[in-house]
């Protein structure tokens, strides 16, 4: 019986010793991305930049460079963009790198933001975080509306559509079904410009529940409107 104690214990001590050795190596000579994702709004016909922070676990005497690049097959963006070089200088662990876009007409306010993934380009020896994720948007010429959906216990039954009613009636934007978001409330942000448009809200059962509103701050442009039946509509104006 002492026998296997002592194996118990020899296997205990060998274990412990693993994962110390696991918890320093995850922890040493790596380098990672700020946390992410983080959003650029870009003014038409413009260019901006962001500057995104960058963290190594060591520091060094002298300055450590790093180069990083656009993981392509994950990224959606095709508007023209640069990388700078990462650079984290002597005697501390925190650098950065810059991110340059500028909009062209693959950039559109009334489309859904576009995204670039940015990786670091492998060192033997160093580990480093997984990607960062940048969303790219075109910056709004009008105003940001909210359109705010309160499902009921049925949401997988709730959408909508918004129209531009300003000539032949137009979709626009879209939300929906909402399953496994039971009496939750989604708010989703979409650019208007001045001019006339409609929501209608569908309930695919047809016995209504969920509720809507549209807003704007404190401006309100539609009230809570509570579904009774398949589909509610409301129609309403934006100046500017």
């Amino acid at each position: 019986m002492k026998k296997y104690y002592k194996y118990i214990a020899m296997f205990t001590a060998v274990l412990m010793f693993n994962c110390e050795q696991d918890d320093s190596s995850s922890l040493s000579d790596y380098v990672g991305f700020e946390l992410g994702p983080t959003k650029v709004i870009v003014e038409q016909d413009l260019t901006s930049t962001i500057e995104v922070m960058v963290y190594a676990s060591e520091v060094s005497g002298s300055d450590r460079t790093y180069t990083v690049e656009v993981d392509e097959a994950n990224s959606t963006l095709t508007s023209p963009y640069t990388l700078s070089t990462v650079t984290i200088p002597a005697n501390t662990n925190e650098g950065s790198f810059l991110v340059t876009i500028t909009d062209d007409e693959t950039l559109n306010y009334y489309e859904a933001d576009k995204t670039l993934m940015i990786n670091f380009k492998g060192v033997e020896g160093l580990d480093f975080s997984s990607g960062y994720l940048v969303n790219v948007a075109e910056a709004c010429p009008g105003i940001y509306a909210t359109i705010s959906i309160t499902t009921d216990t049925w949401p997988e039954e709730t959408s909508w559509e918004l129209y531009d009613l300003s000539g032949t009636p137009t979709v626009i934007f879209s939300g929906g079904t909402y399953d496994g978001l039971a009496d939750s409330t989604i708010n989703t942000e979409v650019c208007l410009l001045a001019g006339s448009y409609g929501i209608v809200v569908l309930d695919s059962y047809g016995d209504g529940g969920s509720s809507y509103t549209v807003t704007n701050g404190s401006t309100v442009y539609v009230e809570p409107t509570t579904l009774t039946s398949g589909s509610s509509s409301s129609t309403f104006t934006v100046e500017l």
